[in-house]
């Protein structure tokens, strides 16, 4: 028995360092294949001329995990005056790089700046070299009253000469979170006690020149009278945005806005007239597809107005088209609906946080992939190659639709326990599996509200449709047990858990029906049982019945509110010895062997991390693939980049 128990550790430690090597992005295979242009979590744009031969392209500053990097994305196609919207080369890496990296245009010449520094040479080093600025990095001291969360996070330096005395002064936007504090902070009817987030902007005067500055101490930009203050990320675009001859300005949010402030002094003596949300010609408000946006003025088309080229929270970067030439109305700025740039495919990617799964979703024998992100959606990546193709060849991602329009979960207003600025997440998590036995594959997901959905198939097995969702119900003895907080009330017996939790489905005590197990209200991994009640499938309450090795259930997440749920798991035979194991979001993914089987307890051992390479940002979510068709499940890791990462395991095949 030691011999046999030490050749098995043996076994583990050689195929996690063997594997460690082999946990790479998995590639499209398509040539001449076109994808919306992505980096990791958090795109922060920096166009400009970079390899100097007279088109724009684009650097992205990309601070997120595994991701981390300042990105050239050369234009392949040429000038944006002719091809506004060109196709771009898959990105190169110039540099690591840090948070709020941004840009400024000054005189004809490009200088890029995080908070206390400048970068030079930055279009060929990135953020490798750089000079110390002459004012504290984190001069701003947060002015709110809350004690718990985050107190300062966006910090934007920028070049601007704010009153045209030919010298440039310093602007800063600063995103304050002492007021709004972090989370569970809603009263019983969903209304948030704390704060809002504030987005402030800064001047600092220049009393020198440009090359020599003295700077003044800091005074708050004001509008109407009053200190200007969107919600958060303030993003402060300074430049002519009506055709006046002065400097006008255009802030970005937290969130997916726009708000401009007229210059109604001069341009020696700037005064901001109350701040106006931007709309489209079509008279809609100009929003983004996501939150966190990093808007960044210049002509991109060179037609004589300022664009805005928009970075987005799940790594795309959008044009936002000045069309106020075109507008009707002439009252300020008007802009078109953004557009994300493309670039040549390269590694798949599904927004941010993925949460894929692989299936054979149509029906044609090979495995597809579909993945949830933080955007809410649920998005599908066909296999284009057939069966039993190792590395297969995939189409774009398609959104999985409901009733004609793309599916998505968001959180709104009141739907996140972290408060209101997470109003356009949605964290969708999910797993496939024939809820009905109708012969179907349908989807049974959670999100970021912790209300477990199925979403049901009501086409065919070669043409997928989904019905609007239902909730999943639990037959309760009593009461169905609540969350220690938020302001979330379960909807009758549709089970209300813990938030962005995986809903792992499987028959896992083979009576032919198909179970749950997901974190219950208390954080432990449960099961929910189905079984036949008066000749109808039901779902029993949960059981917490996996344990560890001392014989105490396995809670995943002991953690309230915000720091709650957040596991990722899938179920699958990894070590091929007939018993199911569970893969756990970690480093890359925790190896939850099955080890024992009693008195209707599982005994899960934890085995530790599958490899060693560590693409966890927030988060990794675990699921397993077969695209050769051998019959042994490998590793497939959605990251917080959005990409999906693959490791082959090494175990002998069944096939």
């Amino acid at each position: 028995m030691k011999i046999f128990v030490r050749g098995w550790l043996c076994f583990l430690a050689c195929t996690s360092i063997a594997q460690s090597d082999e946990l790479e992005p998995l590639r499209y295979n398509n040539p001449g294949l076109v994808v919306d242009l992505g980096v990791g979590l958090w795109a922060w744009p920096i166009p400009c001329d970079a390899d100097g031969d007279g088109d724009f392209d684009l650097i992205v500053s990309c601070p997120d995990k595994p991701s981390n990097g300042v990105w050239f994305f050369e234009n392949a196609t040429g000038d944006t005056k002719i091809a506004k919207m060109p196709v771009f080369k898959p990105a190169k890496l110039l540099s690591k790089t840090v948070h709020y990296v941004m840009p400024s245009y000054v005189d004809g010449t490009m200088r890029v700046m995080s908070p206390g520094v400048e970068y030079v040479n930055f279009t060929k080093t990135g953020t490798n070299e750089r000079r110390t600025l002459p004012i504290e990095a984190k001069f701003h001291k947060p002015l709110g009253r809350q004690t718990k969360g985050p107190k300062v996070r966006h910090n934007q330096w920028r070049y601007t000469d704010f009153d045209g005395d030919g010298s440039l002064d310093l602007i800063v936007g600063i995103e304050d979170w002492s007021d709004y504090g972090w989370d569970d902070a809603w009263d019983s009817n969903g209304n948030w006690q704390n704060g809002p987030l504030h987005g402030w902007i800064y001047m600092f005067r220049n009393r020198g020149s440009t090359d020599k500055p003295n700077y003044a101490e800091p005074v708050f930009v004001e509008a109407d009278g009053k200190r200007i203050d969107v919600f958060g990320c303030p993003s402060p675009n300074f430049g002519d945005f009506d055709g006046d001859g002065d400097l006008d300005l255009i802030c970005g949010e937290f969130l997916d806005s726009f708000t401009y402030f007229e210059n109604i002094g001069s341009r020696y003596s700037p005064r901001y007239a109350a701040g106006q949300r931007l709309k489209t010609e079509q008279g809609k408000p100009l929003a983004m597809d996501l939150q966190m946006i990093v808007p960044v003025a210049l002509d991109w088309d060179r037609d004589g107005d300022l664009d805005l080229i928009v970075g987005d929270e799940d790594g795309r970067v959008a044009f936002v088209e000045n069309v106020s030439r075109n507008s009707a109305e002439n009252k300020g700025p008007t802009f078109s609906s953004p557009r994300y740039f493309q670039q040549e495919a390269e590694t798949l990617k599904c927004g941010a946080l993925a949460t894929p799964v692989g299936f054979d979703w149509d029906g044609d024998g090979d495995m597809d992939i579909l993945g949830g992100n933080t955007a809410g959606f649920i998005e599908l990546f066909e296999n284009l190659s057939g069966p039993k193709v190792a590395s297969p060849r995939w189409n774009r991602p398609v959104a999985i639709q409901v009733d004609g329009n793309n599916f998505r979960i968001m959180a709104g207003p009141n739907g996140s326990i972290q408060g209101p600025a997470e109003a356009k997440w949605g964290y969708t998590t999910l797993n496939i599996a024939d809820w009905d036995s109708d012969g179907l594959p349908d989807l049974i997901l959670n999100s970021i509200l912790g209300r477990i959905v199925w979403l049901r198939n009501i086409g065919t097995r070669q043409y997928p449709q989904m019905s609007p969702p239902q909730f999943i119900e639990v037959e309760w003895p009593v009461e169905q047990p609540k969350l220690a907080w938020g302001w979330l009330k379960p909807n009758g017996k549709g089970l209300l858990t813990q938030w962005r939790t995986t809903p792992v489905v499987f028959d896992f005590n083979a009576d032919g029906m198909l179970d749950i197990a997901m974190l219950d209200q208390e954080g432990y991994l449960a099961f929910f049982e189905r079984a036949r009640q008066e000749g109808k499938l039901i779902l029993q309450p949960p059981r917490r019945a996996f344990v560890d090795e001392t014989g105490r259930p396995v809670q995943l997440n002991p953690g309230a509110a915000g720091k709650s749920g957040r596991r990722k798991l899938c179920v699958t035979d990894w070590d091929g010895d007939g018993k199911f194991d569970f893969l756990l979001n970690s480093a890359n993914a925790d190896f939850l062997k099955q080890v024992d089987f009693q008195n209707g307890k599982w005994t899960m051992k934890n085995v530790g991390t599958l490899a060693k390479k560590n693409i966890e940002g927030h988060d990794v979510s675990p699921a397993v693939v077969d695209f050769g068709g051998d019959g042994v499940p490998d590793f497939l890791g959605g990251a917080e980049d959005g990409r999906l990462y693959f490791m082959k395991n090494l175990r002998v095949g069944s096939n």
